[in-house]
């Protein structure tokens, strides 16, 4: 028999619930700071790939995706699942960000109920962005990302569906790698330990983006 208290089991830590341990996993990564464009920059020791070449909007998508997933594979083939996190832009309505949520469903790209959202200073929007910043972070397994992928590229082609229209990010807290794929025409990794990158600099130097070589062979020595 029991003397009537509740045991711990019965009384589930809350974050655990609602994925806010998922929201300190990300800023843990990020080093506590915020993050929206040119995370290459914000984040010194990091790569920049460029993406897309050549073609229609169609071409230009598949080409960026090819990479872009090939980059990814190498980062992340040994780990079983991947946090994302999203950062659309709603107006108060909330009409886009449902739009947002049925377009990610149509890739496949289900929202688990252990999730974070959480609305955030708009300090880090530029000036062509009205509206509320929305975080939404959440796991999903590796196999997701070329969906995930996808959503990202096809951003500046609205004509290209599933298209979510929001900025898109991969994390993971394991080995502290941040991919921002910020539309078809690059992506950003970053890495608080920028030697974890370095087998991926070497493997890819075709991809660089020649506009910040220099600054990424400062970083891991031009090979």
């Amino acid at each position: 028999m029991t003397n009537g208290a509740p045991s711990r089991a019965a009384t589930p830590d809350p974050e655990m619930r609602d994925g806010g341990f998922l929201k300190r996993a990300v800023l843990d990564v990020a080093g506590g700071r915020p993050y929206r464009h040119a995370l290459f920059y914000q984040f010194p020791g990091g790569l920049r790939f460029e993406l897309s070449e050549r073609g229609d909007a169609l071409s230009l998508v598949l080409t960026a995706l090819r990479k872009a997933l090939a980059v990814c594979s190498d980062l992340f083939s040994e780990r079983p699942t991947v946090i994302v996190h999203l950062q659309p832009i709603t107006p108060s309505s909330g009409f886009a960000l449902r739009r947002t949520l049925r377009e990610l469903d149509a890739a496949g790209v289900a929202i688990p109920r252990q999730r974070h959202v959480w609305c955030d200073s708009n300090d880090e929007l530029s000036d062509r962005e009205t509206g509320f910043l929305v975080h939404c972070v959440f796991e999903v397994p590796v196999a997701m990302v070329q969906n995930l992928l996808w959503c990202a590229l096809v951003l500046d082609f609205p004509g290209l569906r599933p298209n979510p229209q929001c900025q898109i990010y991969l994390v993971d807290p394991v080995s502290r790698v941040i991919v921002h794929p910020y539309d078809d025409r690059g992506m950003d990794v970053v890495c608080g330990e920028p030697a974890v990158l370095q087998a991926l600099y070497e493997k890819h130097q075709h991809w660089l983006l020649d506009y910040d070589r220099a600054a990424m062979d400062l970083t891991f020595g031009c090979s």
